[in-house]
């Protein structure tokens, strides 16, 4: 038998629209937020409570775990990991709710941001914040790392209102090399 191609079509818009409700099911419940590189080092640095929310979101909320230890740097407490070389120093941004959708997981990028420092400085320098970029991957959400200016989210008043809440754009985005960072690897799992 011969499959007309609206037909075929129909089938492939039902198939997305059942499916979507499917994937916001799949990312209720609790999972945990590994860094790791290369060479097989994996740590657990916290967790993703995920559930779910109205019109086809998904509500999260992140714990840090007790491997990330308190510092405070540049007047400011931070959540840090610190490791032979590098020190990763969790600057959260909650410019919205924390509500992502399979197309837009902007809002836990934000929530998972990075400063990087030498392990033995007292000090953070907005230049090296690390943003991992996310994507869905199976059942798992990866990151993939770049480096980026953390200016516009500690002076968030220079920019015009309406950029405030998503104030990172393409351009502000650089390509990590991964033999410099620690731990370029981010996995939801």
């Amino acid at each position: 038998m011969k499959t007309r191609p609206w037909r075929a079509t129909l089938f492939w818009i039902m198939g997305l629209l059942f499916g979507l409700p499917a994937l916001a099911a799949d990312w209720s419940g609790t999972r945990s937020i590994v860094l790791s590189n290369t060479a097989g080092e994996r740590h657990t640095i916290g967790q993703v409570v995920f559930s779910e929310a109205d019109q086809g979101k998904t509500a999260f909320r992140i714990e840090m775990a007790a491997n990330m230890q308190d510092y405070f740097l540049a007047m400011r407490p931070f959540l840090c990991l610190t490791g032979p070389v590098q020190r990763l120093c969790w600057f959260p941004v909650h410019n919205e709710a924390a509500l992502i959708s399979k197309d837009d997981l902007l809002p836990l990028e934000y929530a998972l941001m990075f400063m990087r420092t030498r392990s033995t400085d007292l000090h953070v320098n907005p230049f090296n914040g690390l943003y991992y970029r996310l994507r869905v991957d199976g059942d798992r959400i990866v990151g993939t790392l770049f480096e980026v200016d953390m200016a516009p989210f500690i002076a968030p008043d220079v920019l015009p209102v309406e950029q405030r809440r998503r104030p990172l754009k393409a351009k502000d985005f650089y390509d990590a090399d991964a033999g410099s960072n620690w731990l370029p690897l981010l996995s939801i799992e």
